[in-house]
């Protein structure tokens, strides 16, 4: 299956039109319709948008395979698991590396500010 069929299958799963998807990510839907025709291949970002909005890996998406080791994202809050789509995951992941670095830019601004 080819990535155009596979990202079809994924937004007809989704009981989507190819307008709402263009919607929902600021595009034409003539362009979601060149992607799913193989005319025309999404950039990193909207690939990623596109995995999270279908709730498929970006593996899937690109190979029609799974990565067998790989389990679903799961986080466990106030208690309770959940599960997050790649979407998710990816900005969770993100928020967590910019919060480390702001945390170590103050530390070494309070170093710095004790030294003087």
């Amino acid at each position: 299956m080819t990535f155009g069929k596979r990202l079809k299958q994924a937004r007809n799963d989704k009981q989507m039109t190819q307008n709402e998807v263009a919607g929902a990510l600021g595009l034409d839907f003539t362009t979601i319709s060149k992607y799913e025709n193989n005319k025309s291949q999404p950039d990193n970002e909207t690939l990623r948008e596109l995995a999270g909005m279908y709730e498929v890996s970006l593996d899937w998406l690109l190979t029609g395979e799974e990565k067998p080791e790989e389990a679903p994202n799961h986080i466990r809050v106030n208690g309770e698991e959940e599960t997050l789509t790649e979407e998710e995951a990816m900005y969770l992941q993100d928020s967590l590396e910019m919060y480390r670095l702001l945390k170590e830019k103050r530390k070494r601004e309070q170093t710095l500010g004790e030294s003087e």
